[in-house]
């Protein structure tokens, strides 16, 4: 008895730490000039001027979001009168009635390109058509977009094909036209590659990789319920969090393991602050974040400096962290078939090159709230899956991979 309880005793001092409470600044300059990522375990990672792009791709290996940048006024349509073949002859006229596309503001796989999908094709992406037979995304809609400077282009993504995405854009009488590639392997283990149609150059703005980092310090367009440009904190892919209110004793409320953690990017997000004369912060709201690593760390924001400084004042503290032995580089891939779906079954395909103490396959809807959860074989080797989608109504879903403390994420589709 007396060895059990030792054992146990040291088990419990490597899973929770002494927290000590860091006192931080973010400050993305006045005016919210820019985005900054950070690493609740290294601070800053850097940070990239917010209106040197205006569109951006999922450069991952299965990914067809595409994402247009809203907060710089940045506007996007689907081109109602025609598909491709009305290239030479677009007409704006009664462009005010048309309804503008925004990107998701709970899951960074879902873009202004990719809304619309019509749910009769399984194999609409939004803009495109997937080829199951050769892999292909065709592009079969015209869009048009309004650039920050006010001027606008005609765009038409002409395809992917698993390594970047073609795509070709002028102005709307058809002078400057430019036709692009973007390789999805010039921007590897990043949340995406960016394009700046005003220069026609292609960017690499994520200062490191997404292993890297946990949060993202931006500007955004949230649903109040309309559109509106908010300032506020994105979650990086993987990353989880949950969120306590009305709490009596915040300083020294720590019961991280009694929450319910979600994996919308903006769970965080903008509404922790409001405006009446001054910036007020909900002081009895807690905040306990699932790092990339595993680890669990508590924030509480404190301050906000609005567009004066963009100054984000928190503290936080790192109250349990993850095992050496499950701090390892995660290998394995994903891929989910057909996608989208309007069959009662979807195939889960998963290759994994080494053994994990866990694996576990999650479905959530894109509110984040968990419809299913359910065990996956945990050994090196390829496996299937099968997940039946009968029960699922029409809808964008997110099927996560858990692999000991780090999650793959992959779009589903189901119509």
């Amino acid at each position: 008895m007396k060895k059990i309880l030792l054992t146990t005793l040291c088990l419990i001092a490597i899973s929770f730490t002494n927290a000590q409470t860091i006192i931080d600044t973010v400050s993305i300059g006045a005016g919210y000039a820019n985005q900054k990522w950070y690493s609740l375990q290294n601070d800053e990672q850097g940070s990239a001027p917010k209106n040197n792009w205006d569109i951006a791709f999922d450069p991952s290996g299965f990914g067809t979001s595409i994402h247009i940048n809203s907060v710089i006024g940045t506007m996007l349509w689907t081109y109602p009168s025609a598909d491709t073949t009305g290239w030479a002859t677009i007409d704006t006229t009664g462009i005010n009635s048309w309804v503008p596309k925004y990107n998701s503001d709970t899951s960074w796989v879902i873009g202004a390109f990719d809304k619309g999908a019509v749910t009769s094709n399984a194999n609409d992406v939004g803009w495109g058509i997937y080829n199951s037979i050769t892999h292909i995304i065709t592009g079969d809609s015209l869009f048009v977009i309004k650039l920050s400077n006010g001027s606008y282009k005609k765009l038409w993504i002409i395809n992917s094909t698993g390594t970047g995405y073609n795509f070709k854009y002028a102005d709307l009488n058809g002078s400057n036209l430019q036709t692009k590639f973007i390789s999805k392997s010039a921007y590897a283990n990043k949340i995406f590659g960016y394009y700046s149609l005003q220069t026609n150059t292609a960017l690499d703005r994520e200062p490191v990789t997404t292993a890297n980092w946990d949060l993202l310090f931006t500007q955004y367009t949230a649903f109040v319920p309309t559109p509106y440009t908010v300032g506020g904190v994105l979650s990086n892919k993987g990353v989880r969090v949950a969120q306590a209110d009305n709490v009596s004793n915040p300083v020294t409320f720590n019961n991280w393991f009694g929450q319910p953690y979600k994996t919308a990017i903006n769970e965080i997000g903008y509404d922790w602050k409001a405006f009446t004369t001054s910036w007020l912060i909900a002081q009895d709201t807690v905040y306990f974040v699932k790092s990339k690593t595993g680890d669990i760390w508590k924030m509480r924001f404190t301050g906000f400096g609005g567009s004066s400084n963009g100054n984000y004042i928190f503290s936080k503290e790192k109250l349990s962290t993850v095992g050496i032995n499950e701090n390892n580089e995660v290998k394995a891939s994903v891929s989910i078939y057909p996608n989208p779906s309007n069959s009662s079954n979807v195939t889960v395909l998963y290759d994994l090159e080494k053994n994990y103490s866990n694996a576990q396959l999650n479905i959530f809807d894109i509110t984040g709230k968990l419809i299913t959860q359910e065990n996956l074989n945990n050994t090196i080797g390829f496996y299937s899956h099968t997940i039946n989608t009968q029960n699922l109504k029409a809808g964008v879903y997110v099927v996560s991979i858990k692999l000991n403390n780090t999650t793959i994420q992959q779009k589903l589709i189901v119509n």
